[in-house]
């Protein structure tokens, strides 16, 4: 059995969906349609983690699963700056040294490391406390994944330009608070994740 670890936050666990409705579950039903019992797919997402908060967990979330293929997804909270705060929950060099500890710890125990570039979102509505909007506190992130991907030469899965690649509207495949997923963007994410699968060497 190959386990397919998904590690990350909101967008990875799903929570505000049914089980059955996640894109962790409809990727593992469509891995036992092509392979049954081939595929063992593992949903270790926490809402509002950051990549400390899962370098914190990830000695019990993913080191018992490995040998196994590791989605990476995070960034969306990391770049978040509170109300109270003019700083990021991390840092952006902090977010890239743990994305850079995380593929070495999987790669150390003979893991395929995957980072997840996160869906393109919409435009979250009002100033964080350093006086910027959100989007403009999060773009770095997103740049800094591609990055991080490139120069270790890790798989990466572009969720961005696999939406426009399928043609997929960002305003159906986001929820009404611009950053989370739709019910049916579930469907294109499970997708996603599939046909990248496909194309990393197991």
């Amino acid at each position: 059995m190959i386990n397919i670890i998904c590690f990350g936050d909101s967008i990875t666990e799903g929570a505000e969906f049914t089980v059955n409705d996640r894109w962790t579950s409809l990727l593992q039903v469509k891995l036992d349609t092509v392979k049954p019992e081939t595929f063992s797919v593992h949903n270790k997402g926490i809402g509002g983690n950051t990549t400390a908060q899962g370098f914190d967990r990830f000695n019990e979330d993913v080191l018992p699963l490995l040998p196994g293929v590791v989605y990476i997804q995070f960034g969306l909270n990391d770049a978040n700056v509170k109300d109270f705060a003019i700083e990021p929950r991390v840092g952006l060099a902090e977010f890239e040294k743990n994305l850079k500890e995380f593929h070495r710890i999987v790669k150390a125990h003979n893991g395929v490391p995957v980072f997840v570039l996160n869906h393109t979102i919409g435009e979250v509505d009002g100033e964080q406390g350093n006086g910027k909007s959100y989007n403009d506190n999060y773009a770095p992130y997103n740049k800094a994944i591609q990055a991080v991907a490139g120069e270790l030469d890790a798989s990466l899965i572009d969720i961005p330009k696999q939406m426009l690649e399928r043609g997929i509207k960002t305003e159906e495949f986001i929820s009404d608070d611009q950053i989370h997923l739709s019910l049916v963007a579930n469907q294109d994410y499970a997708e996603i994740i599939y046909a990248g699968l496909n194309e990393i060497k197991l």
